[in-house]
């Protein structure tokens, strides 16, 4: 799946948003998920996303840890592969 990171402040114009926060959007732009850089996590694992969109049901399986913000991205994107197929991606 392709997905696109634009930065939370530009996406919500009307609100502030920190630097190291993004949004991450599906092929027809629509807000899927959330990948931000979380000071209060081990340094080894500071980037948090979160996959948001309505047609998921909520599982803690939907939210992770990841060292840099592209390992984030492929985690992202492997647990939306995996949610896909019916199965769990665990990171």
């Amino acid at each position: 799946m392709k997905f696109t990171l634009i930065s939370a402040r530009r996406y919500y114009a009307d609100m502030s948003w920190g630097g190291e926060d993004y949004v991450v959007l599906d092929r027809k732009g629509q807000l899927v998920g959330r990948i931000i850089l979380h000071a209060q996590r081990p340094k080894d694992r500071r980037w948090l996303w979160a996959i948001t969109a309505p047609k998921q049901p909520p599982s803690v399986h939907n939210q992770g840890y990841s060292a840099t913000r592209e390992h984030a991205m492929a985690d992202f994107n492997a647990q939306w592969v995996a949610l896909a197929i019916g199965l769990q991606y665990h990171p």
